[in-house]
Order: structure tokens, then C-alpha cells, then sequence
């Protein structure tokens, strides 16, 4: 880590950073404290906490869920601060955002993609990004690292690909729907990223429909 970053960086967000890129110990309780992660949260407090470090400078643009209840703005996204000594600001990269479905006027499941470059370590830390915690316990985690010689693209392809293998996998995770937004990748990337994951259950699907005509 360089001492510029050192200057920049609290100690607190130096500690959570290390940990997750380089695979140290985490730190204690003392310093998660600030990030008020959510007990019921999924994904771990470390990689939550990497999420809200990186991505506090463009929580506006980030999903969000939202909704008047007798004239009152209700969202579902919890606004998270950084460290009061932090420095050093984050320059998050869209990847694209996704919609897995609609289940109703105005219901949508969207999931952001971010790439940050992590200067001083030299990484690439790549994040998912939804409308509020109702998945995952909370609204955004980190979901991989990647060498940051890599191009940013690069770095971010196979950890989100790995990322929609796991939930098929575990939970057997329809393909999304169509994507909401663009960013460093567009409809016809995304959906060769996708076709990696979901293409096999797609051509069984077709296999199966055709041996039900052949009977009928």
C-alpha cells in the first residue's frame, strides 16, 4: 500500500480494504461499527462494509426503491456514511444494471454492477447493487477482486459470471430479464456473459419441448 493512500485512508478503511484484497485477518468489531451493518445480512460483514467504502460517493445513482405513503417520500435504501477522516474518494465504474424481473406494475428486482480500481493496492473490486436489502439483508456487497493490471472489463467478467453461477447453482436462479442501464458493457456483452451461465438450462428446456411434440 502506498503512503499516499496511507494518508488518505482512516485506519479503520486501510484495515477492511486489506483484509478483502489481500486475504489478512479482519479487523475487530471496532471498526465494522461505523458501516451498521445488518445482522441478517447474507453476505459477510466485510464485504458489505467493502461496498458501502466504495460506492458512498455515488449512493444517489445506485437502485433505488421508492414510493409516497400520505405525502411522504419512502425509500428502501439506507443512506451510509464513510469514516470522518476518509480522503480518499472512490471512482466506481457502471458495469451495466440488470432487471431479473417485473413481478408488477412498478416492481422491479434491479442489480447494479460496479468496477472500482483500488489505488495503492493495485485491485479492482467489483460490487452488486440493489434497490434495498430484501435478497441479500442488505443493499450492496462486494462480490470479487481482480488484479488491477487487468482491463476493468476483464476484471469484472468472471466474478459476475461466477457471481449469477452460484445463485443458479444454490438456488436454482432464473436469468434476468433485459438490462435497465448500460455502462462499460452493453446489451450484447451482458447477455454472452449470461448465455455462460444459463445457455445449457435454456437448450435442455428446448430438448424437452421437443420430445413432448414428438409424443403428442
Amino acid at each position: 500500500m502506498s503512503a499516499t493512500v496511507v494518508r488518505l485512508l482512516p485506519a479503520d478503511e486501510q484495515a477492511i480494504l486489506k483484509a478483502y484484497v489481500e486475504g489478512t485477518a479482519e479487523p475487530d468489531n471496532d471498526a465494522f461499527a461505523a458501516f451498521e451493518i445488518p445482522e441478517e445480512a447474507q453476505p459477510s460483514r466485510l464485504e458489505v462494509a467493502v461496498a458501502q467504502i466504495l460506492l458512498s460517493r455515488i449512493q444517489d445513482s445506485l437502485p433505488q426503491w421508492s414510493m409516497m405513503r400520505d405525502d411522504e417520500l419512502v425509500v428502501n435504501r439506507k443512506e451510509h456514511k464513510r469514516h470522518k477522516d476518509a480522503r480518499l474518494n472512490f471512482s466506481p465504474k457502471l458495469i451495466c444494471i440488470i432487471n431479473w424481473a417485473d413481478s408488477g406494475p412498478g416492481y422491479s428486482w434491479p442489480e447494479a454492477y460496479y468496477v472500482t480500481y483500488l489505488p495503492g493496492f493495485n485491485k479492482f473490486v467489483i460490487t452488486s447493487s440493489r434497490d434495498g436489502d430484501d435478497v441479500w439483508g442488505c443493499a450492496d456487497h462486494a462480490i470479487g477482486v481482480a488484479d488491477g493490471s487487468l482491463d476493468p472489463v476483464e476484471a469484472a467478467k468472471d466474478i459476475i459470471i461466477e457471481f449469477w453461477r452460484s445463485q443458479f447453482g444454490d438456488w436454482d436462479q432464473s436469468r434476468w430479464a433485459y438490462l435497465f442501464d448500460t455502462g462499460l458493457i452493453g446489451n450484447k456483452t451482458a447477455n454472452e456473459w449470461a448465455d455462460e451461465v444459463w445457455s445449457h438450462e435454456e437448450a435442455v428446456v428446448d430438448e424437452e419441448e421437443d420430445e413432448d411434440e414428438e409424443v403428442a
